[in-house]
């Protein structure tokens, strides 16, 4: 993770500014991967303090030791109104160890309103020394009060290449490096669940979806897959199946699964059902009723299917 997030734009704008001495005082990471966010926030938090993984200091930030780097929420808790007015409180007191203060708040959009509300002042105008590091998986749920008082740094979905050699370093050479990395819709830890055995039971799913005929079909598997955990997963499984059974019908050297998907759907209706579950991924984080998002990515699949057929009679 940590050589992914290095080599990302946010990170190197965020050290061009350390390195100028023009750090804001509160910035804003948006970083999908729920699983890592807290450990991304933390590689910011090293470089804020100038420090090293290796280092003493870096040791003692990574662990929460470190008197003048504070982490929010505590394991297992959420960022509540109580936690806000002791957070406040602390800030007004002087750093213990150096010169300045940091407060890392991470799934920010998990606080409330009244709590995000409640860090407005401070983060707007902190005493001197201190600064903010807020991380948020979707920004959505963030008040814009607290958007326009931030910097805000954006880290986009990894491509599939970045994700398969990030697999390979861990595990060269496993199974299910190259298909976790292109399934995983761009995020690290969706690759590293499919590598743990979760990719049989998501693509058992994706084939059954693709196979789908009509809208009662439809909407039946969309009320069975609609509860998913690993929606993100199952969207990008669909994106990757649509491509190659696509590429293996144009080729002429369908086998296998893409012969059991090309039997149901033509290359043009999957080609275009590759667009079509690439926008879904897309979209999910605005669309928390996923049933109705999948129903609707199903059903513009069919009906490109059905218009093709008609072209083709």
């Amino acid at each position: 993770m940590e050589e992914l997030i290095k080599g990302t734009t946010a990170y190197k704008i965020f050290c061009r500014e350390a390195e100028a001495g023009r750090l804001a005082h509160a910035y804003m990471v948006a970083f999908e991967d729920d699983v890592y966010l807290r450990d991304a926030l933390m590689i910011f938090a090293l470089r804020y303090f100038g420090a090293e993984r290796e280092s003493k200091l870096g040791g003692q930030i990574l662990r929460g030791t470190y008197p003048d780097c504070k982490v929010y929420p505590e394991p297992g808790k959420k960022f509540n109104a109580e936690a806000a007015v002791a957070l406040i409180e602390d800030c007004a007191m002087r750093p213990s160890a150096g010169d300045k203060k940091l407060y890392i708040i991470s799934s920010f959009e998990e606080c409330t309103a009244i709590v995000q509300n409640k860090l407005l002042k401070v983060i707007e105008e902190p005493p001197q020394g201190v600064a903010f590091i807020l991380g948020a998986t979707t920004l959505s749920p963030v008040l814009p009060t607290i958007l326009s008082r931030v910097r805000l740094l954006e880290i986009p979905l990894f491509s599939a290449e970045q994700i398969f050699a990030a697999l390979e370093r861990v595990q060269p050479g496993a199974a299910l490096n190259r298909r976790a990395a292109e399934s995983c819709g761009g995020v690290l830890s969706t690759a590293e669940a499919l590598c743990r055995g979760q990719f049989s039971e998501i693509h058992s799913a994706a084939l059954e979806i693709l196979c789908v005929k009509n809208e009662g079909e439809a909407g039946l598997i969309s009320q069975k897959y609609g509860g998913s955990k690993y929606k993100r997963q199952l969207l990008a499984e669909l994106q990757r199946l649509c491509l190659a059974a696509a590429r293996a019908g144009a080729c002429g050297k369908a086998d296998g699964e893409n012969s059991t998907i090309l039997a149901s759907k033509g290359v043009p209706a999957l080609l275009r059902g590759a667009e079509v579950f690439s926008s879904a991924m897309r979209n999910l984080k605005f669309n928390a009723y996923f049933t109705a998002l999948l129903f609707g990515a199903m059903l513009t699949l069919i009906q490109e299917n059905n218009k093709w057929q008609k072209l083709s009679v």
